[in-house]
Order: C-alpha cells, then structure tokens, then sequence
C-alpha cells in the first residue's frame, strides 16, 4: 500500500498540533513556576522582525487547516487570529486539531496533480495537490512549529527535541 495525501499531511498535522499544545503547556507551567508573565513569552521573538509565539502557533493552524481546503477540498472554516493566551493559543489548537480528525481521508484520493494556486505577499504560485503539501504545506508548518519552539527555548522554557518530537516515556 503506497502513502496517499491524507497520510502525509492530516496525522502528521495532528501530532505536530498535539506536541505543539505539550511545548505551550510546559511553557505556562515553567512561566508560573519561575514567576514570569505569561506576556513575557507570549510576546517573545528571535529576531526584532520575526513575529511573536502566537502567530507561530496561528500558522500552523491556518496551514494544516488551508492544506485540507485546497488539496481536498475540505469547506474552510476561518479563525479570527487574535489569540494573546495560552488558554486561547491551546482552545485553537484544539479546534484545528477537532476540524482535522474530521477531514475523511477520501477527499485526498485522486489529488496528487489537482492544480493548487497559492497567493501569498502578491504573488501567485501553482502547485500540483502533491507538490503542495511535499515543497509548501508540510515546511512552512514545521518552520513554524520549529520557530515557536525555538522561542521558548532561547526564553530558557527547558525543553528538548523529545519535547519537540512528542516522544514521552520511550513511545511515540
């Protein structure tokens, strides 16, 4: 049996969801536990031009959920972007995370050269359904997955690549 679409993309935007909700719950128990304002991490950055943890988290949400609409067709359901939390960030994660589980995997068959267009900073780009998730949807989810990481790790949140990788106990 061959990977298909869905594979590819819907459990592996589940889990990364899922390990992204455990970073920011260790975060918010490290910021209580050390007396630091949630504001503090939620406002952090790398660099003076890169945007804060909660559009990290938003762009992961917005790409799993648009990877669904455009490869399959899924109906788009549309966030406000807003959240300044981690209750809020972590009630976001679950609604993608709840809009994903319900994608049936079927709306994927057949999708592998279905013409995708992409706008994005005034530009169009075209993609096949396979080269869209492969060369966009997967890597710019993992950037920012990886970059919301990063910032709570340079904020001295103790996190790890098991962190990271969601792995608890020896199992995945």
């Amino acid at each position: 049996m061959s990977l298909s679409l869905y594979d590819i993309s819907i459990p592996v935007f589940i889990r990364g969801l899922n390990n992204l909700s455990a970073v920011l719950k260790k975060a918010e128990k490290y910021a209580d536990e050390k007396g630091i304002p949630h504001s503090k991490l939620l406002e952090a950055r790398l660099a003076p031009d890169m945007a804060a943890l909660p559009f990290q988290i938003q762009t992961c949400s917005n790409t799993s959920k648009g990877a669904a609409v455009r490869v399959g067709g899924v109906e788009p359901t549309s966030m406000d972007d807003n959240e300044s939390t981690f209750e809020e960030l972590q009630t976001r994660i679950r609604k993608t995370i709840e809009i994903l589980q319900g994608v049936d995997r079927k709306v994927f068959e057949g999708k592998e050269e279905k013409e995708v267009i992409f706008r994005a900073g005034g530009a169009e780009y075209k993609f096949t359904g396979k080269s869209f998730m492969l060369d966009y949807a997967l890597p710019n989810f993992f950037f920012h997955d990886t970059a919301a990481y990063a910032i709570l790790r340079h904020m001295g949140v103790p996190l790890g690549k098991l962190d990271y990788m969601g792995f608890k106990d020896g199992k995945v």
